[in-house]
């Protein structure tokens, strides 16, 4: 009777072993490594990113800040299907359309875009390095290795102090509804409201604070101090599952390595989240419904043929609801539409009525787009997984908690995560 005992006591750590044995294998193999960390704080331009963010003089009409969709307080997002710009009210799960302009996609995620590896942004990817050198954005004047707008591309850090100037140019988002004003003109504008407005004297200390030497300031300065704030704000890269990559393996409880092990494996998750980032940054179609006006005509192409950019994944659980359109609001049914993406757009439910928004979003149920969706599905996604319900568990269990950074963990019990299974309790690894 006491061997039988010793023998179950055993028996479980062993089990243990086995999934650390398999997960560290797939580890090596795929040559992963915890986040690293950004390059040292600069403060002064930090602050001054700080006071940008939440400033309504970065919009035309003195209406709206970045803080307005992208939350400090909110985990980077709007907890919104589709983004609402100039004219909308509140924040958070309390902004309202109101007067806003419906923006077609689901406002992205910031967590970790000011570290190494990010090489695209936006949901079709149109800020991204040029080829040969320079910048690849909308804005033709910034483009290429010899810009015709040089001072502003020359004073650009990197893809996210890119990123952050085209909200202010965009007459749905920041500048103001109906504007005329080229980018250009927009960007020149909001700097003479900074540098000459009500504030102006005390935003020319902080821009000398942050430039020191420079006295003619551009739009590209104001970018860098943008995407300063954002890098070391929207961090996470403490994460379990950074722990353990560090060799750290008691940040990773059971499930949580068991779930790690799925989505390396089993579950192919790895075919578009790869890398350190557990994204490739590349352009996947995996058969996401389309809901409110699209980008054209209720339709939605991204960068082309339905593919959008691969979200990375630290701090999934926070950034609620998922995809470009925005159409899952919890990661359950992530799960169940990567099972078989093809019935899950069929059988796609949605109620158009939302409480935040003063116009119905409409799903799109239109046989030949619908197709067109399927026709172009990625060749990489799988168009069956067989998930048992223990294997759902350990992979929502990785993603939602074992992707969280260690300095978010309470914010899940405030959220419920950890209401759904056993043994994925930021308890067990304090």
């Amino acid at each position: 009777m006491l061997l039988l005992l010793s023998f179950l006591t055993i028996l479980p750590y062993s089990f243990a072993q086995d999934t650390d044995r398999d997960l560290k294998q797939y580890v090596q193999m795929m040559n992963l490594k915890g986040l690293p960390a950004p390059r040292p704080k600069n403060e002064a331009l930090y602050q001054l990113g700080l006071r940008l963010f939440y400033d309504n003089q970065l919009s035309g009409k003195n209406n709206i800040s970045c803080h307005a969709c992208h939350s400090l307080s909110g985990f980077s997002g709007d907890t919104l299907p589709l983004s609402v710009g100039e004219g909308a009210e509140g924040l958070a799960k309390n902004r309202m359309q109101s007067q806003g302009v419906l923006i077609p996609r689901h406002t992205p995620a910031l967590y970790n875009l000011g570290l190494a590896g990010v090489s695209s942004l936006f949901w079709d990817g149109r800020i991204m390095k040029h080829p040969q050198g320079g910048w690849l954005t909308p804005e033709d004047g910034l483009n290429g290795p010899t810009p015709k707008l040089k001072n502003i591309a020359d004073t650009l850090d990197g893809l996210l102090a890119a990123q952050a100037l085209f909200p202010m140019a965009s007459p749905e988002e920041m500048l103001g509804q109906g504007s005329t004003l080229s980018r250009l003109e927009a960007w020149q504008a909001v700097m003479d409201r900074l540098l000459n407005g009500r504030l102006g004297a005390s935003y020319k200390r902080f821009f000398r604070e942050a430039f020191p030497g420079i006295e003619n300031f551009n739009i590209g300065h104001a970018g860098n101090a943008l995407a300063e704030l954002e890098r070391h704000h929207f961090l996470a890269n403490n994460t379990p599952w950074d722990n353990y990559l560090r060799g750290e393996s008691k940040f990773m409880t059971e499930r949580m390595k068991k779930g790690a092990t799925l989505f390396l494996s089993k579950a192919s998750c790895t075919n578009c989240h790869s890398g350190d980032h557990l994204s490739s940054f590349g352009f996947q179609n995996i058969g996401i419904p389309q809901i409110g006006p699209g980008v054209k005509d209720g339709d939605d192409q991204g960068r082309s043929d339905y593919r959008f950019r691969v979200t990375p994944l630290r701090n999934i659980a926070l950034t609620a609801p998922y995809m470009h359109s925005g159409v899952f609001s919890t990661m359950w049914e992530v799960i169940d539409h990567y099972e078989h993406p093809i019935r899950s757009l069929h059988e796609f439910n949605w109620h158009p009525k939302h409480p935040n928004y003063r116009e119905d979003l409409k799903l799109d149920e239109r046989p030949e787009t619908m197709q067109a969706r399927i026709k172009t599905l990625a060749q990489n996604l799988p168009r069956h997984l067989d998930l048992t319900t223990d294997e759902k568990k350990d992979l929502y269990c990785f993603l939602m908690v074992g992707l969280t950074d260690l300095k978010n963990q309470a914010d899940l019990t405030v959220k419920g995560v950890l209401d759904e299974i056993e043994d994925c309790s930021p308890r067990l690894i304090q």
